[in-house]
């Protein structure tokens, strides 16, 4: 079966059962080589951000662990959202880590600022802009009709953007997966009424299960090139573990319910 075949990202063509308890099994395999991957810690910051987006990425991904066995497909989705985007900001940083890393962590003077203005008493506020004003200059920009605007995150450009740049797979997961883990982020219509559009699937168990199965395949994929990031940027001196873990899960798993390539798209 593919991906694309799947409720999670279209309609089904068939309404084959995907091996839900074998795969979360692995993905339990895989979440423990991953915690006992060791790491190299410096005072350098751009060590702390990946490193700091690792572990929080890690949390998400055993979060995503505790919801599928219950077939909580829906919150799996807006979780798997939440490490896919802090997986993708810290590939993000990763192509050039010094400024980005630096751009992150100033970053957080910009949301503190929103977050005083939304407090209700903008007394601070002058003295706030006055301390920051060089770290927000970064984040301010004009636009066309040379009105003052501010970005909105830490990359200044938005995350289709940041997908594109990255390329495969960022930008074929932001086309099958970003739009959808969205809609259950937000609880769009889309995503409350969707049983009701998949009669394919001949019960409800086969339904929900395949929906669990693909989260957690797509979490794996996620979590295994964060750590093969680290990896490459000597942050990870030794992954053995967890290329072993992924291997044995390829072999038992992907072959026979993975067959998305790039010429399939979403139905």
């Amino acid at each position: 079966m593919s991906l694309d075949e799947t409720l999670f990202v279209g309609t089904p063509t068939t309404a084959v059962p995907l091996p839900l308890d074998e795969i979360l099994e692995h993905y339990a395999v895989i979440r423990d080589a991953l915690a006992n991957t060791p790491h190299v810690e410096s005072n350098d910051l751009s060590n702390f951000v990946a490193n700091t987006s690792f572990v929080y990425a890690l949390n998400a991904y055993k979060a995503i662990s505790l919801l599928l066995p219950e077939l909580y497909h829906e919150s799996g989705a807006v979780v798997l959202r939440q490490l896919w985007e802090v997986s993708l900001n810290l590939h993000w940083v990763g192509v050039d880590p010094e400024p980005r890393a630096q751009d992150f962590c100033n970053f957080t003077l910009m949301e503190y600022r929103k977050l005083i203005q939304k407090s209700g008493d903008a007394t601070p506020l002058q003295s706030f802009d006055d301390a920051t004003e060089r770290f927000q200059a970064n984040f301010r920009y004009q636009d066309g009709r040379g009105r003052n605007r501010t970005h909105a995150n830490f990359a200044t450009s938005n995350i289709y953007d940041r997908a594109v740049v990255l390329g495969d797979p960022w930008e074929r997961e932001y086309e099958l997966v970003y739009h959808l883990t969205s809609m259950h982020a937000h609880g769009a219509p889309g995503a409350v009424l969707h049983g009701m559009f998949q009669a394919q699937y001949p019960n409800p168990e086969i339904r929900d299960r395949n929906s669990a199965a693909l989260i957690a395949m797509l979490a794996i994929k996620v979590m295994v090139r964060n750590v093969e990031l680290l990896v490459q940027l000597d942050i990870v001196p030794n992954a053995t573990n967890v290329v072993e873990a992924f291997a044995a899960y390829q072999a038992a798993i992907a072959p026979s319910t993975d067959s998305t390539t790039d010429s399939e798209k979403p139905q």
